[in-house]
């Protein structure tokens, strides 16, 4: 099981500006990938009573990820649990994952215990890292651009969220600071969803 804390914030530019404007200030590009993600929930949530989080919290991904730095790929199937607190804000969050060889043959499996696709998202993704700080662009296909930055436990520079949002200010990047807790799940729900 895998533990972290993460901001999210949207890219005020195009995603070539902003990454023109990383290098300038001395990032590196270090990783680079696509995520296939289809989202699968239970049949017979009843979505329309549930709030887009309450909805994500629910789903299983089957992911696809087509590492470009390493050219390999790999699958595997996902579960997030979430504590938020009383605003939203994700307070901590886990994962569980489990390795498939076929992401149709998941697909096919999740439909034969009771549960329906609720969405694809496919995102071009980048890591960067300058001093010891990795963010990672988060290009979603027809939807926001986006960086990922989670708190690392073994940096007491960098090991809360309050420590990561002062960095991502003090490099003055033409990032959204409104919600430093965006999710590209929740932001395509509510597209389809029409809600805004």
């Amino acid at each position: 099981m895998k533990r972290n804390n993460e901001v999210t914030l949207k890219i005020t530019e195009s995603m070539e500006n902003f990454k023109e404007i990383l290098k300038e200030k001395g990032y590196v590009e270090k990783v680079h990938f696509i995520l296939y993600d289809v989202f699968m929930i239970p049949e017979n949530l009843k979505t329309e009573e549930l709030s887009t989080r309450e909805i994500i919290s629910k789903a299983i991904i089957i992911r696809k990820v087509e590492d470009i730095t390493k050219n390999e790929i790999r699958r595997d199937m996902s579960y997030k649990m979430k504590k938020f607190n009383h605003k939203g804000e994700i307070l901590e969050q886990k994962s569980v994952r489990l390795k498939v060889q076929d992401c149709k043959d998941a697909e096919i499996f999740m439909n034969t215990i009771g549960y329906k696709k609720l969405m694809d998202i496919i995102e071009e993704d980048y890591a960067y890292q300058k001093d010891g700080f990795e963010l990672m662009t988060k290009e979603v296909k027809n939807g926001d651009n986006m960086i990922e930055a989670e708190a690392q436990i073994d940096n007491e520079n960098l090991d809360t969220i309050d420590k990561i949002k002062k960095v991502l200010e003090e490099e003055e990047l033409p990032l959204d600071f409104s919600d430093c807790f965006i999710k590209k799940a929740e932001v395509e729900l509510n597209k389809i969803l029409n809600r805004a």
